[in-house]
């Protein structure tokens, strides 16, 4: 006989299940990982980097306070012969 048969009333206890955790605060933005929808009109890029690249991007990220994401998105458009956009206008 097991230990856990021997202990009275353990074959009407339910295992005790963790507290919920309660939804992070992310005043206004999406929390890492879960899936933002992309504006009308536009398309969501996943990719990895190069070493060189990443710099590149991380160079404009810290000269002109961009998101990683505006920094790659302005050497995307850069890359295909389209016009910057503001701040870098």
């Amino acid at each position: 006989m097991s230990k856990a048969d021997q202990t009275p009333g353990s074959k009407h206890r339910r295992p005790s299940l963790p507290a919920p955790a309660s939804p992070p605060t992310t005043y206004g933005r999406p929390v890492y990982g879960q899936r933002q929808e992309p504006a009308k009109g536009s398309i969501v890029v996943v990719v990895t980097l190069r070493k060189d690249a990443a710099v590149a991007v991380l160079d404009l990220v810290t000269r002109h306070g961009l998101s990683r994401s505006g920094a790659a998105h302005h050497l995307i458009r850069l890359g295909a012969g389209l016009k910057p956009l503001p701040p870098l206008d």
